[in-house]
């Protein structure tokens, strides 16, 4: 009798043990399966910053809401973030930190085209798929197996631009301004390239460093050429500084400018200048959907859960397009491991080749011979009226 009472004073002391050491191990049911590790490069600080933050914040929002409904493939994802500082060289250095240390099954990033550039021959060259956030043409032509390109390229969405201004705004002399970096030199191509197809002249092309904060000797010169039109290829920081330049100088052509350019921070920089008509600024619907009826598939389905959840989050209520990028890009990866059933890199590669996905800043659709996924359909010319975008009416 003595011996079975110290046989269960044992076993329950090893039950008791067994029990205690659960309590240890951080909340983690007994056998939880691993998160699935995905990486972001993203220009959180330096002169890009203003760009990476809400790509933090919108990734962050898919990825929370995701382990909110039980993850994806029964397990929770886990987003690492590395800080580029707006530099090339710590691009690649974060891609490869991600990839090696951390083990991420994809990456997102970086924030720009200069910065996505960097981290291509490192996710090519770890077999790693990456969805880059660029516009620029060179990040997916020539094709490359690893990557695939977010945003509609610069390449792609500048000749709708052109054909706006012929056709609709009926102009024939034409000044090109774009800036020098790869994005506005590839947008500056695609113009170029489309004048035979759609018309018009271009009597003078005018380029500047993108964080310039003169660029009134460029503008002199546009105005002395007299155009009808000026296609203004660039971000929204240089616009606003060509914006208050054109006041300076008193030029009053109207300005058609690109997609990257309609953001909240563009209006607070340029001001009341660039109201009622006097630009024309490409973009989507997202800049007026608060304006959309409340049944908009577009409004119910995708822009008021993400306003809603912007603002739980993060107390905002401006949302950025960098905001939509990411949340995007996020969904894409979600769209992907559902695909593949798994976080195996090469099934990933494998699976986004067969996303399809109607986002936020566009209708997506990748396959074996076009990772670009967008084709700029969903582009239309927008005007600035009391602070706000609407769309653009002859």
């Amino acid at each position: 009798m003595k011996r079975k009472v110290t046989i269960l004073i044992k076993t329950v002391g090893l039950i008791g043990l067994v029990f205690s050491l659960l309590l240890f191990l951080e909340g983690k049911p007994l056998g939880a399966a691993e998160p699935i590790k995905i990486g972001a490069v993203l220009a959180i600080t330096g002169w890009a910053g203003n760009f990476g933050t809400p790509q933090k914040e919108g990734i962050t929002i898919v990825a929370e809401e995701a382990n909110r409904r039980g993850g994806v493939l029964g397990r929770q994802i886990e987003v690492y973030f590395e800080d580029d500082q707006s530099s090339p060289t710590n691009s690649a250095i974060a891609a490869t930190k991600l990839i090696r240390d951390k083990k991420v099954s994809f990456v997102i990033g970086s924030t720009l085209t200069i910065f996505c550039m960097a981290m291509i021959p490192i996710c090519e060259g770890e077999q790693v798929p990456n969805i880059a956030s660029g516009t620029g043409h060179e990040i997916t032509v020539p094709l490359k197996k690893w990557i695939f390109r977010l945003p509609l390229s610069d390449y792609r969405s500048s000749p709708t631009m052109l054909k706006f201004a012929v056709n609709t705004l009926g102009a024939r002399k034409i000044a090109l301004l774009h800036s020098s970096d790869a994005s506005g030199m590839m947008g500056a191509k695609g113009i170029m390239e489309s004048v035979d197809k759609y018309g018009g002249s271009i009597v003078i092309t005018e380029s500047f460093d993108p964080k310039d904060t003169n660029m009134i000797p460029q503008l002199t010169k546009v105005k002395a050429a007299r155009p009808d039109v000026i296609i203004l290829y660039t971000n929204a920081a240089a616009a606003s500084v060509i914006a208050k330049n054109c006041q300076q100088l008193g030029i009053e052509t109207t300005v058609v400018a690109s997609h990257a350019i309609p953001t909240p921070e563009f209006m607070k920089l340029a001001g009341k200048i660039v109201e009622r008509g006097r630009w024309i600024i490409f973009g989507i619907k997202d800049r007026y959907a608060d304006r959309l009826p409340p049944d908009d598939p577009y409004r119910k389905n995708l822009w008021d859960p993400f306003k809603k959840a912007l603002k739980e989050r993060y107390g905002k209520t401006e949302v950025s397009p960098f905001h939509l990028n990411a949340h995007d890009a996020m969904r894409l990866v979600i769209e992907a491991l559902k695909i593949a059933g798994t976080d195996n890199r090469v099934a990933l590669r494998d699976a986004m080749e067969k996303v399809r996905y109607q986002g936020l800043i566009g209708d997506f659709a990748y396959s074996p011979t076009d990772h670009d996924g967008q084709t700029g359909e969903n582009e239309e010319p927008l005007i600035i009226k009391d602070g706000e975008f609407w769309p653009y009416k002859k």
